[in-house]
């Protein structure tokens, strides 16, 4: 048990001294650490003590955790879930990633409100399966929040406009432009512009709260580490089995995922407006996006390191993530095949080279204001940029190209679709999307591979109808001469006819002799209107 001692400062502020003392059962030896704790000044007496206790016992379960190891018991009969799930976050903390950590900081605080104060020998397959049950039952509340119709004018009563906003208060632009078209904004920063501008909020915006169930996979995360948390349990004897495995627990069927692509059409579009991109930054993201199929957190974690000019390819060997209260993160890719090297197309590879100049160029513009650093990506300052701000920029690009909404994530379905519908072998696709197996690539797009199915079928029908038929053979005074200017000319014809193709964006012939079907018929209707 830990010895608490209070001690008033020269200040006249109380602080505390926390002392541990025990025996090592494995060396024999004898631990003593001491620690001051400093309370809230704004805490009344009782807090303190209330709050003094709390710090020293979580004080004492470091210490011997550090000593005997992060899954060290003490009285471990009568060990709570809530007790040994913080020595399980304990070691997630040291061993694993921040993202995991969070979550199961997160996933712990809401277990503890229901199965928190079981012993861990009273759990039973009962008791996980109720709670399994509420986490399915969650509902989540989804606060959207709206500029009013007259949110312009409001402001212009108060004397702000848009660059008094986004220069002298220093409002965030891609936002306020929102705003000030009349889309949804984020509650944090509506109430931030009231704040600032000292406009009530109820009278510049309307909230709108609705409830909706969390997405299946963020329920199925949680449970995942409630199972963990029991599996190291059993391991050191203190469950006799896991009871949050498939073995005793029901789990709800996965709903099927539709995924979201580009059609062919948009992507044409999509990829030829990219191209033509005034902003090189935003031409470089959306091109490996498109070109290359890679993830958010892979295309802001890319270094010039991992480029290589000479041999046209890119490797992937890092990810960027936010995680709450931590920040920008680098980890390591989603999985150890995330780890990849792919060839890259000349168009990307060229605009890449143009892109590093530019920045080269940046940086001597700004001087010491921009960090020194390989960041392939960066913000204004020279730091990572976040991943969040490719949405940003897919987001504007998509508007001013006139094409529908789609997620950063659709670019990376787009590609990998492609190579399916074009009969990149289904092995080679896993590998430059970097799935652990190809049987992830299989399973996500099903529905790809069946159009590919249908060539195939297709192909092999063509190669044994193409046996059955017997083969004549053409003598040559049966083939119809052809004079030498006819042969010119026609060959002149077919080049005009591909310059012509290419001018309007046709790819196939078939296309093109649609568009000459279409102008006719507008012709034989605008002749009708005439008559």
């Amino acid at each position: 048990m830990a010895t608490i001692r209070k001690r008033q400062l020269k200040n006249g502020e109380n602080a505390y001294i926390v002392q541990v003392k025990f025996k090592d059962k494995g060396s024999g030896k004898t631990i003593l650490e001491t620690t001051t704790w400093h309370p809230d000044t704004k805490m009344t007496a009782k807090q303190e003590e209330r709050a003094v206790q709390t710090y020293a016992e979580e004080f004492e379960r470091q210490i011997k955790a550090t000593v005997n190891g992060a899954s060290a018991t003490v009285d471990t009969p009568n060990m709570t879930f809530k007790e040994f799930a913080l020595q399980w976050l304990a070691r997630v903390e040291r061993d694993c990633s921040k993202t995991y950590y969070v979550k199961g900081r997160d996933c712990i605080a809401l277990a503890n409100e229901y199965i928190g104060r079981y012993k861990l020998r009273e759990i039973t397959p009962a008791i996980i399966q109720n709670f399994y049950d509420k986490l399915d039952a969650m509902k989540k509340k989804t606060s959207k929040v709206f500029p009013k119709p007259e949110f312009r004018s409001i402001l212009e009563k108060y004397g702000f406009n848009y660059m008094k906003l986004r220069y002298e208060v220093n409002i965030q632009s891609c936002t306020l432009a929102n705003a000030f078209a009349g889309k949804s904004v984020s509650k944090n920063w509506s109430s931030d512009l009231a704040e600032r501008t000292g406009i009530p909020f109820q009278e510049l915006f309307d909230e709108k709260i609705t409830e909706e169930p969390y997405a299946y996979e963020t329920i199925h995360k949680f449970k995942r580490i409630i199972r963990a948390i029991l599996s190291l349990a059993k391991k050191n004897r203190l469950v006799i089995d896991n009871y949050a495995s498939a073995d005793y627990i029901n789990f709800p069927k996965r709903p099927p995922h539709k995924i979201e692509c580009m059609t062919d059409g948009d992507a044409k579009r999509f990829y030829k407006f990219i191209l033509n991109y005034s902003d090189i930054r935003y031409k470089s993201a959306m091109l490996l996006f498109l070109l290359a199929g890679f993830r958010r957190g892979e295309v802001a974690g890319l270094e010039w390191k991992d480029i290589d000019f000479d041999k046209g390819e890119i490797t992937v060997s890092r990810s960027v993530t936010t995680v709450s209260r931590f920040g920008i993160i680098e980890k390591e890719p989603k999985t150890e095949t995330s780890k990849r090297t792919l060839s890259i197309p000349d168009v990307l590879l060229k605009t890449l080279k143009g892109y590093k100049e530019w920045q080269i160029n940046r940086r001597v513009e700004l001087g010491d204001y921009m960090e020194e650093n390989d960041y392939v990506f960066t913000q204004e300052n020279g730091k990572r940029l976040y991943p969040s701000t490719f949405t940003g920029w897919l987001n504007k690009m998509l508007r001013e190209a006139n094409i529908d909404h789609y997620s950063l994530h659709s670019l990376r379905h787009t590609n990998i679709t492609l190579q399916i519908a074009a009969g990149v072998p289904i092995v080679t696709v896993a590998a430059r999307a970097g799935h652990a197996r190809a049987s992830t690539t299989s399973d996500i797009y099903a529905y790809a591979l069946r159009s590919t199915d249908k060539m195939a079928a297709d192909k092999i029908a063509s190669i044994f109808s193409a046996e059955e038929k017997p083969q004549k053979s053409v003598k040559p005074f049966e083939l119809n001469p052809v004079s030498k200017t006819d042969e010119t000319d026609t060959v002149a014809e077919f080049k005009h006819l591909k310059e012509e193709m290419q001018r309007l964006g046709f790819e196939t012939l078939d296309e093109y002799e649609e568009y000459l079907d279409f102008l006719e018929m507008k012709k034989a209707k605008k002749k009708d209107f005439e008559m």
